[in-house]
């Protein structure tokens, strides 16, 4: 994400640090004071806790000791795995861990740089990266950490990237319980999306053709951030240890993702002897940020499974045959186990939207925006926050984006963030519901919609940060986006990111019909859409045919798209027209696509509408150039005496 970095705070790392330097005092933060306030939600709570800076915990403190790796990411008391797990996760790109952490080697404890007791971090918060100013006085009881820290006793990034992570967030007790797409979003600026395990597999319970096992190694490979869930029905499940060694309402980082070869120890022949029987076997590697309590079934730390593994592939892989440490946090697991536990899977994808890359790249498109009523009634044309489908009196009230799809096999994914009001508060204010709901509409429209017409999508509707919607194999048209709250009138600021394989002229309708005339000085008087079914060609005509449809009025032409048929062909293409007066004539032309000649008229007619405010369904005989009725087609006419009523 570009553009420039925001100050959390207005505390400038540089300022701050030539300040203490001249000094020779070392930063203390009066934003985030090292006292309670900083801890606890509620005032005058008393605690034995006692601030120390890591120099007064290790004689040798570092920022980082040999890199980063998942172990220098430990939970502490702080029920906090969901921004726990996504440190560990981030720790797999360290092009992102070099993003969060800027310029760690000036950060270092060293003699080549003078140290000041002052620290930085940036999060990505509502498209900008916020830079987040820290003093590194970190809580401690009986000389030890009591939150976040790493297994390397002098290695102290994970500790004090969770303190800037704290104030963000008002105080270190609102890091309890919260949404691992949050988390993850926050140290990546990516897409965030939750998958429910059950959901995603309803018809395929087991994974058996192995599509969520692929999505999940590309997104992997591709630097994804992913951590996975077992959730909790009830409170006392909360922490509960199942007897194969997973913790339930707990986040593992996802470390690993692959497939391997594994050799049949049961050879049934001679044949198989010599040439070898191999299967292959998908696995997952996770880590759980306790640092310990690991899955103890097949391919866990030590199974007899391993005993069937090349040495090639365990030196791959990072295991030592025999000499795995036992009770680390960090285990490998079955694929086919993974789904069967597991129960929501968080994902933090990145895209590459360069042009100059040799990579499969995105085009990115983003727009800021509002749910707001603009002070007028619930249902008024200048309300913005209509609610979502159910309320059908104000659903298009809601912002609404068009776009083209220009080829069946376009992906298209959206990512609706709505912007958090409490940054930096203690007291955090509730997100409103948020979704996002996809419609086919006319190819040429250029207006707001006024009534939802062909649903093609829905996201889930969630009260957190961001929703996700990914569409895929679209039929060529024109399609429209409307991001809404749950329930009308409900306000709040909202980013919309777009990524597509090919560009898909994404742009916000904000106007609902336009002036006509030559200066733009009339008014529109009626709307009519006219959806063209399809032709019919009568017994003479034989033969294939790819043929397309050309409509036209007094000013403009549309084309639909090129089909192939003999007796019938069927496009379900609609247009929309909006005119001054009440009655209109439209000419449409059928066409033969000749791919190596000149494209051939085959027939036409003409078409009158009159605006009744009904919709008929018509059709209309087609006559060759020299007059012969060859068929015909089927149009319904849609036509209203209010421009806004479409």
């Amino acid at each position: 994400m570009t553009g420039k970095i925001r100050h959390f705070g207005n505390q400038n790392y540089e300022k701050l640090k030539k300040i203490c330097v001249k000094k020779k005092q070392p930063f203390v933060d009066t934003l985030f004071p090292p006292t309670n306030q900083s801890l606890f939600l509620e005032q005058g709570r008393s605690s034995d806790i006692v601030w120390k800076r890591p120099a007064e915990l290790h004689p040798d403190p570092h920022l980082f000791v040999e890199g980063a790796s998942p172990n220098d990411v430990t939970q502490g008391i702080l029920g906090n795995c969901w921004f726990v797990s996504a440190c560990s996760a981030l720790t797999h790109n360290l092009k992102l861990l070099a993003q969060v952490i800027p310029e760690a080697d000036d950060q270092e404890w060293s003699t080549k740089h003078t140290y000041a007791g002052i620290f930085r971090f940036r999060f990505w918060r509502f498209g900008k990266w916020v830079e987040v100013v820290i003093d590194d006085l970190l809580p401690t009881r009986d000389g030890k950490l009591l939150f976040a820290r790493s297994k390397t006793p002098n290695e102290f990034w994970s500790a004090l990237l969770e303190k800037a992570f704290a104030k963000l967030y008002g105080c270190y007790e609102n890091l309890v319980g919260g949404h691992l797409s949050d988390a993850l979003q926050d140290v990546s600026g990516g897409v965030a999306e939750t998958l429910h395990v059950r959901k995603f597999l309803k018809d395929d319970p087991t994974d058996k053709d192995l599509k969520l096992f692929n999505d999940l190694k590309t997104a992997f490979d591709k630097g994804a951030l992913i951590v996975a869930a077992i959730a909790a029905r009830t409170k006392e499940e909360i922490e509960e240890s199942l007897d194969c060694g997973l913790v339930k309402g707990h986040a593992y980082a996802v470390s690993a993702v692959c497939t391997i070869d594994v050799s049949n120890p049961q050879q049934r022949s001679l044949t198989s002897y010599i040439m070898g029987s191999k299967q292959k076997q998908n696995l997952i590697r996770l880590q759980n940020p306790w640092g310990e309590k690991e899955w103890n079934g097949e391919w866990s730390d030590d199974s007899s499974e391993w005993q069937n593994v090349s040495d090639s592939q365990l030196s791959a892989m990072g295991v030592q045959r025999g000499n795995s440490d036992n009770n680390d946090g960090d285990f490998w697991m079955p694929w086919e186990s993974f789904v069967q536990y597991f129960t929501d899977i968080s994902l933090c994808q990145l895209f590459n939207t360069s042009v100059f890359s040799f990579t499969k790249s995105y085009d990115e498109q983003i727009v800021f925006s509002e749910w707001t009523t603009n002070g007028k009634k619930s249902g008024a044309p200048d309300d913005r926050a209509g609610g979502c489908l159910n309320f059908q009196a104000t659903f298009c009230n809601n912002p609404q984006y068009i776009f083209d799809i220009p080829s069946p096999n376009c992906s298209v994914m959206f990512a609706l963030t709505q912007n958090d009001p409490s940054e930096g508060l203690k007291k955090r204010e509730p997100f409103v519901t948020i979704g996002m709901h996809v419609m086919k509409v006319e190819n040429n429209r250029q207006h707001r919609v006024h009534q939802a017409m062909h649903p093609i999508a829905t996201s889930d509707y969630a009260s957190g940060r961001s929703v996700y919607l990914h569409l895929q194999s679209l039929p060529r048209g024109r399609y429209l986006l409307v991001p809404t709250t749950f329930a009308p009138k409900e306000q709040a600021l909202f980013m919309l990111r777009v990524y597509s394989d090919e560009h898909i002229h994404f742009s916000s309708l904000t106007k609902h019909a336009p002036k006509l005339g030559l200066f733009g000085c009339k008014s529109a008087h009626s709307v009519t859409r006219l959806t063209i079914h399809g032709v019919n060609f009568n017994s003479a005509s034989t033969g294939t045919h790819q043929v397309y449809a050309i409509l036209k009025d007094s000013k403009k032409s549309y084309r639909t798209k090129s089909l192939s048929g003999e007796k019938s062909i069927e496009w379900e293409e609609e247009f929309l027209f909006h005119k001054a007066k009440n009655r209109q004539q439209y000419k449409l032309e059928i066409w033969e696509d000749r791919k190596m000649a000149r494209d051939h008229l085959m027939a036409q007619s003409v078409l009158i509408a009159l605006i009744d405010n009904e919709n008929r369904d018509t059709t209309v005989q087609l006559a060759d150039p020299r007059g012969t009725i060859i068929g015909t087609v089927s149009i319904t006419v849609s036509a209203f005496d209010d421009p806004m009523y479409l």
